[in-house]
């Protein structure tokens, strides 16, 4: 079982998932790892101080638009075929199937990119989508695949880039190297 880290000490702290990170101070783990920067998760807002806001306020907020959301999800077996339709097959190697959701008539599939930690939902017809304010909002194909790889040649991959256990030990292994601890 993972230990805590320290309070004050310098983590690298993980999503459910194990991979986003972020680097700072611990004080309350869970919570601490809210970043400060303006953000958006499954409809709730934050603003750029944090403490405006109760913690408690903000976890039963994010409780309920998370319910929400989860009422047009499903799970169940992935279905590559929209990636596979809108992407070379050597780019597909870097998405984990996340989910499926049921829209307005559509069936559509949800895509993250373990590097760039983006979403890419795709519909069997080959329509893309954004999630925005507790709803589905088509954008054009391309634009959802350009913003989907943006920036990972600055995180030293390319769209080829299989994100694999190998690659997560090495990002893990370069991350000890410059001090950062991992909390899984």
């Amino acid at each position: 079982m993972p230990t805590s880290p320290a309070a004050g000490s310098n983590v690298l702290s993980l999503d459910r998932g194990g991979r986003a990170y972020k680097k700072g101070p611990v004080a309350e783990p869970r919570v601490e790892h809210l970043p400060t920067a303006r953000w958006v998760s499954y409809g709730v807002a934050m603003s750029e101080h944090r403490d405006d806001l109760k913690r408690h306020e903000l976890i039963l907020a994010m409780s309920r638009a998370l319910d929400e959301v989860r009422a047009t999800i499903e799970s169940g077996e992935p279905d590559w075929d929209p990636l596979h339709g809108v992407l070379p097959f050597e780019h597909c190697h870097g998405f984990m199937w996340m989910a499926r959701a049921n829209w307005d008539g559509a069936i559509i599939e949800q895509y993250k990119h373990g590097i760039t930690r983006r979403y890419l939902m795709l519909s069997h017809d080959g329509r893309a989508f954004l999630y925005r304010a507790k709803r589905y909002v088509e954008i054009p194909t391309q634009r959802a695949i350009d913003r989907v790889f943006e920036g990972i040649e600055e995180m030293g991959a390319t769209r080829a880039t299989r994100y694999d256990d190998a690659y997560r030990r090495e990002k893990y292994r370069r991350l000890r190297e410059l001090g950062w601890t991992v909390v899984t």
